[in-house]
């Protein structure tokens, strides 16, 4: 992941002296790249250091299969918004009772 975001900033900077026509959605581009790399260069920190997967607020573990999903994570409230919104399953309708349809000449 390293390698890449250098990749894209060093790319990118190859075109932005090249081209200045979108200069506004590049410099957000921008921006993103480097706190994402930021993001990865701290957690590689971290894990030289051996406090990688603990909560920078509270010092508790931060669940494997959440680090899978955000390797970069810092706290485990970094997990808020996937939990609020993350999708749930659907109560299963049970499809073996019989039924009872309404007709028409019922009412």
């Amino acid at each position: 992941m390293r390698e890449e975001l250098r990749t894209r900033l060093f790319d990118h900077s190859l075109f932005e002296m090249t081209c200045d026509d979108h200069q506004g959605k590049d410099s957000t581009l921008m921006h993103h790249i480097k706190e994402e790399l930021q993001d990865v260069e701290r957690a590689l920190m971290k894990f030289d250091k051996g406090i990688y997967g603990y909560c920078e607020e509270t010092g508790e573990e931060i669940p494997f299969e959440k680090l899978r999903i955000l390797p970069t994570a810092r706290t485990k409230y970094d997990f808020y918004f996937q939990e609020l919104y993350e999708r749930k399953s659907l109560p299963q309708y049970d499809y073996t009772h019989e039924e009872t349809y309404i007709t028409g000449s019922d009412f």
